[in-house]
């Protein structure tokens, strides 16, 4: 049961969300000044994945988001794989701009954790899900399929459709990312890719198992990739809605 400070605070960023998410987003933080982060955790419980989502994707990316601080590894799942429906078209028909949308999402959800124990937890339990795979390697398709043949025009056509050829593009993504993690900056998705491969080796493999089982170029991959993933979302959204209609007939038995 929630007391009525939890429960005013969940309304009052609720509403707000529906009206402008951005404002949301700053009436947390607000809060966040006369709570305390067990206060703020259970304001978080309260709050519904689909509010949480719309939250959390008008953020501004650029600043620390004390909401994605506090947040489950498994409520950052729920909304990464949830944040599709959100996506604007012109973001959803392009796969550069999907491309860096997906990472600054990921970069800001993954950097701003104080730990890399938390930081892991995320990136294993976004993982863990078929869709949340999906949306992981949508950032680095490009980097496992592309770089190795860019001066090689005349093969361009024909890019891996050889397991030879992906070989030699994640043989050689390897060796560019050991050779300059440490320069890279957090906007360079090769930073991202060498942070996953540190803290989940696992994961990293299984981000290029996905791309590996794909035969076309980078951006047919990425259109495939975020096709699929507002289609899970739909199907998960759906399956939320219907488990409250079930709750809401009975209701009364509360």
């Amino acid at each position: 049961m929630m007391n009525s400070l939890i429960e005013i605070a969940v309304a009052e960023i609720k509403e707000l969300a529906i009206v402008e998410p951005k404002q949301a987003s700053k009436k947390f933080e607000l809060m966040a000044n006369t709570m305390s982060d067990a206060q703020l955790v259970e304001v978080i419980e309260n709050i519904d994945i689909v509010t949480l989502t719309q939250i959390n994707s008008q953020h501004d990316i650029s600043f620390p988001s004390i909401i994605s601080e506090l947040m489950t590894p498994e409520k950052i799942r729920d909304i990464v794989c949830q944040q599709p429906l959100y996506w604007e078209e012109k973001i959803k028909n392009n796969a550069d701009d999907l491309k860096q949308h997906t990472f600054d999402f990921l970069t800001y959800l993954i950097r701003t954790q104080d730990s890399e124990t938390k930081q892991a937890e995320i990136l294993e339990a976004i993982a863990e899900d078929p869709a949340g795979l999906f949306y992981l390697s949508i950032p680095f398709i490009e980097l496992y399929r592309g770089e190795v043949i860019e001066d090689e025009d005349e093969v361009h056509d024909l890019l891996h459709e050889e397991e030879q050829d992906l070989e030699e593009a994640i043989s050689y993504t390897e060796r560019h990312l050991n050779e300059e993690v440490h320069g890279l900056g957090y906007d360079d998705p090769r930073s991202l890719l060498a942070l996953i491969r540190q803290l989940t080796p696992q994961v990293e493999e299984a981000i290029k198992n996905l791309v590996r089982n794909e035969n076309s170029g980078w951006e047919h991959i990425i259109n495939k990739f975020a096709a699929e993933l507002v289609m899970q979302a739909k199907e998960k959204n759906q399956s939320t809605d219907e488990y409250a209609e079930v709750d809401d007939m009975f209701s009364f038995l509360d």
